[in-house]
């Protein structure tokens, strides 16, 4: 993602998409627009690692570093 985003909810209004960019941000707050942020996110998340997985590969990552065997290029 380019940009991120926060879905915000409320008990008694519809929900509405906070995305936030290094110098901009803005709402939106289109039903139709809603609906296809909140689908593009949830794919985001089902494929995304678990925050244990993602804290070992960064540690792996960070001694890989500090040993000076990090790859030449990403893979």
């Amino acid at each position: 993602m380019a940009a991120s985003i926060m879905v915000m909810t409320f008990p008694d209004a519809p929900p509405l998409i906070y995305t936030e960019a290094s110098y901009s941000g803005d709402t939106i707050d289109d039903p139709a627009l809603v609906r296809q942020y909140r689908k593009a996110y949830d794919r985001l998340r089902a494929v995304a690692l678990s925050p244990e997985t993602s804290l070992a590969m960064i540690r792996a990552a960070t001694e890989d570093y500090r040993n000076d065997k990090q790859p030449d290029r990403l893979e």
